[in-house]
């Protein structure tokens, strides 16, 4: 009996994942300089991590993660229609990880590092999902299960979930960042606070600096430093003590900006990250602020959580860390304690 071939027999097989990725179309490119400056990134890391004969820790987690980032920055879509032309800029799209729905988008298919957030836009990160943004001066982070809406310049509405803020300096703009809710309006004064809605209440926490927190009629009360309020849905409203440390915080460590430390001072990092945990720097005799501003680093933390970092860093020094006293980030000579 005569057969005929199968003229699918030389075709690959197909899955679920294949037929979608068909379905969705031509993929438009990310933009040759970023694609150009991304990928310089991970040949540097690479170089570097050769050049050292393969020194293994901090350096090989930078290598992975800078791979990975490669991914990531280069492969975030959105498949959604564009912002009407003319919108206005409310924000830019940092980073993201986990499920995140970015909608409309700026004409583009792509949203990448540096992408456009127009007023109309929104993000929703799902239940493991975290998106980095800037609105005006202020860095933001959006924590699992979110959804924030770009109103206007500089206005921005947190529906549900939790967003952290950090204009960077005391010194930055103030209202550069409202947050609007349906519990009422908090307004930034500088310059790290989170800010959470759920059905039940919101509650608003400062780290650093202060905000203004609004209600209908008028109403309006200012938070510090280490303090904190919480909004319920029958209007009560409470004022609480907050440590700038602690489970409280734990998410905005989880997905953070990354640290540039290849040729910076060991200095420079540690007070990045006691900015990051909200712990104070202490040193500890004989250790000076002089010692600390010596050594230079090498590699690269990208793709560490702040614990991960400095735990990889720290193991490169003569210096050894102490997190036992509630609060501080205590920094003393290994071969002090060594003597002890």
């Amino acid at each position: 009996m005569d057969t005929q071939p199968d003229p699918r027999a030389d075709e690959p097989p197909t899955d679920d994942l294949a037929r979608l990725i068909r379905r969705a179309g031509r993929r438009p490119q990310p933009d040759p300089e970023m694609h150009a400056a991304v990928r310089a990134a991970v040949e540097r890391e690479w170089s570097a991590h050769a050049s050292h004969g393969g020194r293994r820790g901090a350096m090989v987690l930078g290598v992975a993660a800078a791979l990975a980032a490669l991914a990531i920055g280069l492969s975030w879509y959105s498949l959604h229609p564009g912002a009407p032309a003319g919108s206005a800029e409310v924000g830019t799209f940092v980073a993201a990880r986990g499920p995140v729905h970015v909608a409309p988008t700026d004409g583009h298919e792509m949203v990448v590092a540096g992408s456009r957030l127009n007023a109309g836009s929104s993000i929703e990160t799902g239940p493991a999902g975290y998106a980095l943004l800037t609105v005006a001066s202020v860095a933001a982070r959006l924590g699992p299960g979110s959804l924030l809406k770009l109103n206007r310049p500089g206005h921005v509405e947190l529906v549900r979930g939790r967003i952290y803020a950090d204009s960077g300096s005391p010194s930055a703009p103030p209202d550069a960042l409202v947050i609007d809710t349906a519990f009422g309006q908090v307004t930034h004064l500088g310059t790290q606070f989170q800010v959470r809605v759920d059905p039940e209440a919101m509650s608003v926490s400062v780290r650093d600096g202060k905000v203004l927190v609004s209600q209908g009629g008028g109403r309006s009360i200012t938070i510090d430093r280490g303090q904190g309020l919480r909004v319920s849905s029958d209007g009560e409203v409470s004022r609480l003590n907050v440590a700038p440390y602690g489970a409280n915080w734990a998410w905005v460590s989880e997905f953070s900006p990354n640290f540039p430390i290849d040729g910076r001072p060991l200095s420079a990092f540690l007070s990045w990250y006691a900015r990051e945990t909200g712990l104070t720097l202490v040193l500890r005799r004989p250790v000076t602020q002089a010692d600390l501003d010596r050594p230079t680093l090498s590699g690269s933390i990208t793709g560490l959580s702040p614990a991960q970092a400095l735990a990889a860093v720290m193991a490169t020094t003569q210096f050894e860390y102490d997190m036992t006293v509630p609060g501080e980030l205590r920094i003393e000579s290994r071969a002090t304690r060594g003597a002890n």
